[in-house]
């Protein structure tokens, strides 16, 4: 991948997950604006992650057949008009509407991105094309909620949308730019063939941990500004903004994941000492206060996304032709998971409280370090 390429990849990549999490650390104010109760503004994060668990297998399809530039442009293209609409100020129906179609769009964007990087240079820079793909939405999640929040206190929650409207306007240029990409084995992909593929314990084992990493992640995410306002009511959307500040080790360890697995013994141990991190961390956010969620979102952040890494760049190795149908499969996993817990952890926050919602997540978790102990070194094309 030469450097304009990779340099418009990594944008479009940060742009695309800013929109995602734009509305995150908003949800509380967006709650009070519209008199909607947790559960309804919860479900503004949940709208974009339904379709991104549903979408990535067919759009998986799609990339057997199309190319990942075209996909890009288009993606984008509807995520610029969503996203401007939105700067409008709809009321909850029309924004819920909204987001929707931007969930739509985003499984395309992501999984061309995801491909795109995987498939160029080679299969010998499949794993550093990766981790630079996994640091670069990691900067997106964090740039999203970060200038929303300090947009939203500066202006208002429209400006910190317009803002990003014009961000994805120049994705959708930038994407015209993009030398042509590398295509994927052709050839019509059967069911079978994708059934087959999410048996091999590898798979099964590497899918099932997708799923509860990120349900932790989108659980805690999206519920922790509600559970912060209701600590302080008088606090800014930048304080609850910057709590995401610790996001940002992601970046770090995203980067030096090779490193880490090389330190650790192998991928298994490195996912092992992921999750016990990951427990960590999500324990700590069970202290009182606020003062404490800043530094329990480091820990928390390292864990997962030392998990995110080491799995998804692992999975991506194992595949040399089905890249498309492995990213898939994958990302749905991932974000079927962020799906559910975006919103069925917040009745237990609303009906029991807090710890309770803390200590059903670090149960899931407990299952998280059973399954990285399971994960078994099988080669892909094991039957």
């Amino acid at each position: 991948m030469g450097s304009r390429n990779l340099a418009i990849v990594v944008y479009c990549t940060i742009v695309g997950f800013a929109v995602l999490y734009a509305t995150q650390p908003l949800l509380p104010l967006l709650a009070e604006q519209w008199g909607r109760p947790i559960g309804d503004t919860a479900l503004l994060t949940t709208a974009t992650m339904i379709p991104l668990a549903l979408g990535p297998l067919l759009y998986g399809y799609v990339l057997e057949h199309m190319s990942t530039k075209h996909m890009l442009g288009v993606g984008f293209a509807v995520l610029t008009v969503a996203q401007f609409a939105i700067s409008l100020g709809p009321d909850y129906p029309l924004f819920f509407v909204l987001r929707t179609i931007e969930g739509m769009m985003l499984p395309a964007i992501f999984t061309a991105l995801m491909t795109y990087s995987s498939a160029a240079g080679g299969q010998h820079n499949t794993r550093r094309n990766i981790t630079i793909y996994i640091a670069a939405t990691i900067a997106g999640g964090y740039s999203g909620r970060v200038f929303s929040g300090l947009l939203t206190d500066l202006f208002d929650w429209q400006a910190a949308f317009l803002f990003w409207a014009c961000a994805a306007l120049l994705a959708t240029w930038l994407t015209t730019r993009l030398a042509s990409d590398p295509r994927l084995r052709l050839g019509r992909p059967r069911l079978v063939e994708i059934r087959n593929l999410a048996r091999r314990p590898v798979y099964a084992e590497g899918l099932a941990s997708a799923f509860l990493l990120f349900f932790v992640f989108a659980a805690m995410l999206n519920f922790l500004p509600f559970h912060m306002r209701d600590n302080d009511p008088s606090i800014s959307q930048s304080a609850i903004a910057l709590v995401y500040t610790g996001y940002l080790i992601g970046v770090v360890i995203s980067l030096a994941s090779l490193r880490l697995v090389r330190l650790c013994g192998g991928e298994r141990r490195t996912l092992v000492a992921g999750s016990l991190v990951y427990l960590l961390g999500t324990a700590a956010f069970a202290l009182p206060g606020n003062q404490f969620a800043y530094l329990s979102m480091l820990v928390f952040a390292a864990g997962m996304f030392t998990l995110h890494s080491v799995l998804s760049a692992f999975l991506n190795h194992l595949e040399t032709e089905r890249k498309g149908l492995v990213n898939g499969l994958y990302v749905s996993a991932y974000y079927a998971g962020g799906a559910l817990g975006s919103y069925l952890p917040g009745f237990v926050y609303q009906q029991i409280g807090w710890n309770a919602f803390v200590l059903l997540l670090l149960l899931l978790l407990c299952a998280l370090v059973a399954l990285s102990l399971m994960l078994r070194h099988t080669p892909a094309n094991a039957k």
